[in-house]
């Protein structure tokens, strides 16, 4: 659990960084999906927390990757 939180914090800096919120809302739908087909079938609360938190930790990483753009970006435009 925890290496698919890392991977999926990866994920969303690098969304936030290089994407936007279309491409968000894809891979958020592909995480559930992938959550859900990984724990298997059934609606066992800890599944459903686990993808839960998966997709908060995606969504929270997208925002720090959204936010370090837009101070790279500030800053490369400072030194033109």
């Amino acid at each position: 659990m925890l290496w698919g939180l890392v991977a999926v914090g990866v994920i969303g800096i690098f969304l936030g960084f290089r994407f936007r919120a279309a491409a968000l809302i894809i891979v958020t739908a592909v995480t559930v999906v992938g959550g859900a087909v990984a724990g298997g079938i059934g609606s066992d609360w800890h599944r459903l927390l686990s993808i839960l938190l998966l997709v908060v930790v995606l969504q929270g990483t997208y925002l720090l990757g959204l936010f370090l753009c837009v101070i790279w970006r500030r800053s490369m435009s400072r030194e033109q």
